[in-house]
């Protein structure tokens, strides 16, 4: 009950007018009241909105960070996978010398070498000027032709080295999986990316890709 301060009339709670003199009442409770449901209306409704988004983007990034693609290269991504995953950790690989042969307008070397060796280097020669080309395993079991060059520095040796790719010459190193930049000054020119089929247990290469192929610096 609210005592009217003018008459001293016991009014109810909800009661904004003296029941006796008329005098207009101070009524904190139904005024908070009044406030709390206003201000259960105005509460925006794109917090909860914004939280959840926020949520989503988050668990995207944890996957993609725990996953490690660190932006998939197509190139690679279209390669034909060979083996299960492999683990360089911990490991040195050189490359190992073989010969390919070249007829029907196809580049051939054996599967069966590069799935032992890990990394290969061949070369392939052409009126007289000779390409130097690579395979290697990468981390999820894909075999990756490329040209065997690192046009900066016009190195054509590299190795493999704790799950990444290597330059002989400037030691610039890039992913194994997706060939981006790690670390080096040669970030942008990982060894170019020549597409390969296999058939009947050979690595095949267009010989018309390696004949117009140039340097991109």
């Amino acid at each position: 009950m609210n005592a009217c301060p003018k008459c001293q009339t016991k009014n109810q709670d909800s009661s904004r007018f003296c029941k006796k003199c008329g005098f207009q009442l101070s009524n904190s409770s139904f005024q908070d009241k009044k406030e709390r449901v206003l201000g259960e209306k105005r509460k925006p409704y794109w917090i909860p909105i914004s939280l959840a988004i926020l949520a989503v983007a988050l668990a995207g990034i944890g996957y993609w960070v725990i996953e490690g693609n660190t932006g998939s290269n197509p190139k690679v991504s279209s390669q034909p996978k060979v083996s299960e995953k492999v683990d360089y950790a911990g490991q040195t690989v050189r490359m190992t010398d073989i010969l390919a042969k070249a007829e029907k307008g196809k580049i051939s070397i054996p599967l069966k070498e590069v799935m032992e060796k890990k990394m290969v280097r061949f070369e392939y020669e052409s009126n007289g000027v000779k390409t130097p080309l690579l395979a290697y395993i990468t981390l999820t079991g894909r075999v990756v032709t490329a040209v065997s060059m690192c046009e900066p520095c016009r190195s054509t040796r590299f190795h493999i080295q704790n799950n990444t790719l290597v330059c002989n010459a400037c030691y610039t190193e890039w992913n194994l999986e997706t060939l981006e930049g790690i670390k080096g000054g040669c970030l942008a020119y990982p060894p170019d990316v020549i597409p390969s089929t296999i058939e009947k247990g050979q690595i095949l290469i267009d010989e018309k890709i390696i004949i117009q192929w140039r340097p991109r610096v």
